[in-house]
């Protein structure tokens, strides 16, 4: 006689039951959420991270075709987004060099117009020496052979003038001009009469004109005097005028014979 057995039949426990399990039901210390880095995902990366999806996917429950081919195409993406990074940094490179070629050669530029400057002026400085120099204001040069220039600009008065000079120890020297004209107008000193006569050395002067009887009224005067040299100071001509007054050649006005 075969007897049969269920398999589900509960039997009761003999003999004492095992120790429970102790312990707390939840871990004692916090668990910690894994922090991805902070720098951007790479072709690399990118690429490992698929293979490792493809290779522990469920085999009897793979990777849905349109996921893959969602995958694939961010892939191809990325790829194409590296090359175009890649293409805008060498192009950037480029402009940085292509710049800095450019800043070279502007410097190299202003350098061989500043040389040519300062020869053109050099030649200009030399070509004035032996002519008067004249600039603003109210300085008479006369040398050693008693020549030198009154230039004054009496504007829309003419008629007759006085020019009255001072010496360095405050002495007065004056003399007469017959006939002022309208505008800008020289005179050489050898040619005037002053009272008393007056000696090499520099002055300080003015000159009023009187039309037709009325007041005398001051003219515009000019600092003039002969050019009798030229040195250069920091690669800049300085004009020698007498014999000892220096004047840049920037401050010049005019050049007369």
């Amino acid at each position: 006689m075969i007897t049969s057995i269920r398999p589900n039949a509960f039997t009761e426990p003999t003999g004492t039951s095992p120790d429970p399990v102790t312990g707390p039901a939840t871990p004692t210390v916090p668990g910690t959420r894994s922090v991805l880095p902070t720098s951007s995902l790479g072709r690399d990366e990118f690429l490992k991270l698929l293979v490792a999806q493809l290779r522990n996917q469920d085999p009897l429950n793979p990777m849905d075709g349109k996921d893959m081919a969602a995958q694939l195409a961010q892939f191809s993406s990325v790829e194409q987004l590296l090359k175009l990074n890649n293409s805008f940094d060498t192009q950037t490179e480029a402009q940085k060099a292509l710049a800095a070629s450019i800043a070279a050669l502007q410097e190299e530029q202003k350098a061989a117009n500043a040389d040519l400057t300062a020869l053109l002026e050099g030649q200009t400085a030399l070509a004035t020496v032996g002519k008067i120099g004249v600039t603003n204001g109210n300085d008479l040069y006369v040398d050693r052979n008693g020549r030198g220039t009154v230039l004054i600009d009496s504007g829309t008065l003419k008629g007759g003038g006085i020019v009255t000079a001072t010496g360095p120890n405050g002495e007065t020297f004056v003399a007469d001009l017959a006939r002022v004209p309208a505008g800008q107008s020289a005179y050489e000193v050898s040619e005037l009469t002053f009272t008393p006569p007056l000696k090499s050395g520099k002055y300080t002067y003015s000159v009023k004109v009187a039309t037709d009887g009325d007041p005398y009224q001051s003219v515009k005067t000019y600092t003039t005097g002969r050019i009798t040299g030229m040195r250069y100071e920091q690669g800049n001509p300085i004009l020698i005028i007498g014999d000892s007054v220096s004047l840049p050649m920037s401050k010049l006005l005019q050049i007369r014979s």
